[in-house]
């Protein structure tokens, strides 16, 4: 029996994410895929995909040329800094996962 937990319960990947369901062309691109192709670190069959959406999907196609023109904006400006205090939280965020799965707590 499965118990349900909300999503931030664990930080192990979910093995039965998606299961049975591959990508359909009319599925749209979620924002961290679009993030993914316009920085070059989508790969192989996964950019396969996006790319033919692409062709096919002007809503997409305008996310990612939103998302490119974003990119090239924040990359051209030097000027820019961060307050201390953002910086000092970001660096808090842990850089590995951790698989929490075996810990029992109860909540109250």
């Amino acid at each position: 029996m499965r118990r349900w937990a909300p999503a931030g319960a664990t930080f192990a990947p979910n093995p039965d994410y998606r299961t049975g369901r591959a990508f359909a062309s009319t599925d749209h691109l979620a924002a961290d895929a679009v993030v993914a192709y316009v920085d070059g670190v989508l790969r192989g069959a996964a950019r396969g995909r996006a790319e033919q959406h692409l062709q096919l999907c002007p809503q997409c196609a305008a996310d990612v040329a939103a998302q490119a023109d974003a990119r090239s904006l924040l990359r051209g400006c030097h000027d820019v800094s961060a307050p201390s205090s953002l910086i000092g939280e970001l660096s808090q965020i842990p850089t590995r996962e951790f698989d929490v799965r075996g810990l029992h707590r109860r909540s109250r």
